[in-house]
């Protein structure tokens, strides 16, 4: 799965890479996003492609509390559509979740060593998102996204069994916009050459860690 990523390149940067209309809002660089924490995300807006600030883990618009009954940081590509937590906003509501690279681990319980993976050719990765917006009767919003998971390509699968799902540069604008039955063809694996790994140390997997130094 992704339960852990970065998202570090300056907001101006990200803004050109990913074509981005109306101001940006203000994240500092992240080396250790994890669920629950806020992260920026893209989404189509009727000007065009707006980079907003929501929660990782999606928040039903029908949930009674504002809360999920189980971790929705992931969205399984194979059932989304059905699942009704995530088929509403696939149909709706899909974003573009932007990163320099995610974790995944390996080896035993206890010493697992930290990977890191980041696009082959030094650009951002897309990774295919939904996103959702919970309404309280008081007033208050929850704002809220989860990543996109696949089978993993036979080169990931020396690390983990799924993968986000990447999407490639031309497929953006069918991804935030297209028809369903369009983009459901969308969400697989990317080419087995699309990504670069490397070790990175364990301070990573401890959340309250924080800053580049876990990339060394």
């Amino acid at each position: 799965m992704c339960g852990r990523y970065a998202m570090y390149t300056h907001p101006t940067r990200v803004r050109d890479f990913f074509h981005i209309r109306g101001p940006l809002p203000n994240f500092e660089a992240r080396y250790n996003i994890a669920p629950t924490q806020t992260a920026p995300v893209i989404v189509q807006r009727s000007e065009g492609r707006h980079l907003e600030l929501k929660s990782w883990g999606l928040v039903p618009a029908w949930s009674k509390d504002g809360k999920s009954a189980y971790a929705t940081f992931n969205a399984r590509a194979e059932t989304l559509r059905e699942k009704p937590t995530f088929r509403d906003a696939f149909r709706k509501r899909r974003c573009v979740v932007p990163a320099d690279g995610f974790y995944e681990w390996t080896g035993q319980k206890g010493d697992k060593t930290p990977h890191f993976f980041q696009r082959a050719d030094g650009g951002l990765l897309a990774l295919a998102g939904l996103h959702e917006t919970w309404q309280g009767k008081d007033g208050e919003a929850i704002y809220s996204f989860t990543i996109v998971v696949t089978a993993a390509n036979l080169w990931m699968s020396a690390y983990h069994d799924r993968m986000p799902v990447i999407l490639a540069d031309a497929d953006l604008d069918a991804w935030l916009g297209g028809p369903p039955e369009v983009v459901a063809t969308m969400m697989t694996a990317p080419p087995e050459d699309a990504l670069t790994e490397r070790v990175v140390g364990k301070a990573v997997g401890y959340v309250r860690n924080e800053g580049p130094e876990l990339l060394a």
